[in-house]
């Protein structure tokens, strides 16, 4: 069996495990599981599409799935960064937290969604020898590196979300290829870039809400060094 078709199934497996387990009860574990594993289905389904010279498209149920799971997410990561802190913003995510899980409505089936995806790996396997999927993988993996090295060559506050999101999918298609060499030093960079960007968001969202001057200098300052540290990383991909 290709190592495409073991990939999927194992993401289509942990999928179904935590879509199961939000149909009974909605938990912070299963949220962000869920999330996770649709990111890693998008990467997929980028690299399928690019393997079939495809238009992007990712089914729609699971792209709308993957932004309410990730607006619930979004408050888990920012009650994270405030834990330490003494601040009523953190009442009001709170608050804001429990209505999301309260609306939280999830389909009872996304067999449809998934099928998308599975017809599309099984496309590349009907048409490409295993060693032929293995060049080309590889192939669109050194793309990937090129275009994030050419980003990094400009890199700045506007370009290093974009950055991230580019090597967030160059992490996931490398633990698909077990590529361990480098995973961890990417997975470094992205998880940084990732938290910069967290903190950018988080001291937007309390100004909006009380422009607590102490807390979002505060927020600031660690935002900051996040920003300075991701663009030393960068440099080494």
């Amino acid at each position: 069996m290709s190592f495409l078709k073991n990939y999927f199934d194992e993401l289509t497996n942990t999928f179904n495990i935590h879509h199961i387990n939000l149909l009974q009860n909605v938990t912070k574990e299963d949220i962000h599981k869920l999330r996770t594993t649709l990111k890693r289905l998008k990467t997929f389904n980028i690299l399928l599409d690019n393997l079939l010279d495809l238009k992007k498209s990712f089914p729609v149920g699971l792209k709308s799935l993957f932004k309410t799971c990730g607006n619930i997410r979004d408050i888990q990561i920012q009650q994270g960064l405030l834990e330490n802190y003494e601040d009523e913003y953190k009442i009001y995510l709170q608050d804001q937290y429990e209505k999301k899980l309260n609306d939280f409505k999830i389909d009872d089936d996304f067999t449809t969604e998934l099928n998308i995806i599975g017809i599309k790996v099984n496309a590349v396997i009907d048409y490409n020898t295993e060693e032929e999927i293995i060049s080309k993988v590889k192939s669109y993996i050194e793309s990937n590196y090129n275009y994030i090295r050419i980003l990094v060559q400009n890199a700045d506050y506007y370009n290093l979300h974009e950055i991230r999101i580019d090597v967030k999918k160059l992490y996931y298609t490398l633990l698909m290829m077990k590529e361990i060499d480098n995973v961890d030093n990417i997975d470094n960079i992205q998880e940084t870039i990732g938290l910069w960007h967290d903190y950018d968001v988080l001291i937007e969202s309390v100004r909006k809400y009380d422009n607590n001057l102490m807390l979002v200098e505060s927020l600031r300052q660690k935002r900051d060094s996040l920003y300075n540290e991701s663009l030393n990383l960068i440099k080494d991909i």
